[in-house]
């Protein structure tokens, strides 16, 4: 029955007459910040339930959302995410994770990269190309710790070095900072979770270079731009547990710098932590608003347990993402 509850409620969030209820005050921000692919969901359990991230956790993919998931890590951790899509932008990140001895905390280092396919260089004077092949490149340098506080509560850092580089002579360094809550009540199976991401500084991009010097005054500077800083709230909640059946629903808000408020709804149905089928939707997420979909795998491998993750997020002008995620970590591992 609650399985069947949880269904309906997903699938009356993703109408169309629901979504015009929901306001949309912030619209006019978008397109105003910089290092956009920061706010990709590289926790790829968590794009399949409509990315909710903020409230999972356990493993080196905390540090794709919410740093305070990482604290629940039991060992070293390793994750590898590839993201892509038709348009030929290509994502992709690596993350180590470890728990510190004696502590119940845990510290991780990774990279997050955007990579543009090659582009022939057009000018006014050669809008056939130049011949010149161009390539553009945004990536952010990590450093997570994460602290268990207390039996329910718990907390974590990132730090990124962010460096935006551009091959017709352009490139900018930045500096930002997730920081992230969540607090547990196992017995009732419920988690709260509360995350700032891509908190810092506006940048800029340097450099003088013109393709034609033709009529051109001189570069004296190049205008700043904010980053994407989001503050998102979540609950996750264990819907039905019936022996290796377990149904876990999420709800998040978010509330971007450079956009309307959205809101987003997944679940995730595990049978006996070996396979996990995903989805969601965001609502008043403009160009996003199909569901999406995930399938995991848990594979024991020795004294390790690979994670294999799927997902696909539609969107209305940019054909489909696709993720892939492997995630290899200790068999003492235990889905959150």
């Amino acid at each position: 029955m609650i399985a069947r509850t949880a269904l309906l409620v997903l699938a009356l969030a993703a109408s169309p007459a629901i979504a015009q209820w929901l306001p949309s005050y912030g619209g006019e921000r978008a397109g105003q910040a910089s290092y956009s692919f920061l706010k990709s969901d590289y926790h790829v359990g968590s794009s399949g339930m409509g990315s909710v991230g903020s409230v999972l956790g356990g493993d080196a993919r905390s540090m794709g959302y919410n740093p305070a998931g990482l604290a629940q890590t039991k060992g070293l951790s390793m994750a590898f995410t590839s993201l892509g899509s038709g348009s030929g932008l290509e994502q992709g990140s690596a993350f180590v994770a470890g728990k510190v001895r004696q502590r119940s905390a845990a510290w991780g280092v990774g990279i997050q990269r955007l990579q543009t396919g090659a582009y022939q260089e057009r000018t006014e004077f050669r809008p056939q190309g130049t011949g010149r092949l161009l390539y553009d490149a945004q990536t952010a340098f990590l450093l997570t710790y994460s602290q268990q506080l207390t039996e329910q509560f718990q907390m974590g850092l990132t730090l990124k070095a962010l460096n935006e580089t551009y091959s017709a002579g352009y490139t900018g360094w930045g500096a930002a900072a997730d920081i992230g809550f969540q607090y547990h009540l196992r017995e009732e199976g419920l988690r709260f979770a509360v995350v700032l991401r891509n908190f810092g500084a506006p940048v800029s991009l340097q450099g003088s270079n013109w393709a034609v010097g033709y009529n051109r005054d001189s570069l004296s500077s190049l205008e700043s731009a904010n980053l994407p800083t989001e503050f998102a709230i979540g609950i996750h909640f264990r819907a039905m547990q019936r022996g290796k059946h377990h149904l876990d629903l999420a709800a998040q808000l978010v509330h971007p710098s450079d956009n309307a408020e959205n809101y987003r709804v997944g679940l995730e149905y595990r049978f006996a932590d070996q396979l996990f089928v995903r989805s969601g939707i965001m609502l008043n997420q403009a160009g996003q608003p199909f569901p999406t979909m995930g399938l995991g795998f848990a594979q024991k491998m020795g004294s390790t347990l690979a994670l294999l993750d799927f997902s696909v997020q539609p969107t209305a002008g940019m054909g489909s993402w696709t993720a892939i995620g492997l995630t290899l970590q200790p068999q003492t591992f235990k889905a959150p």
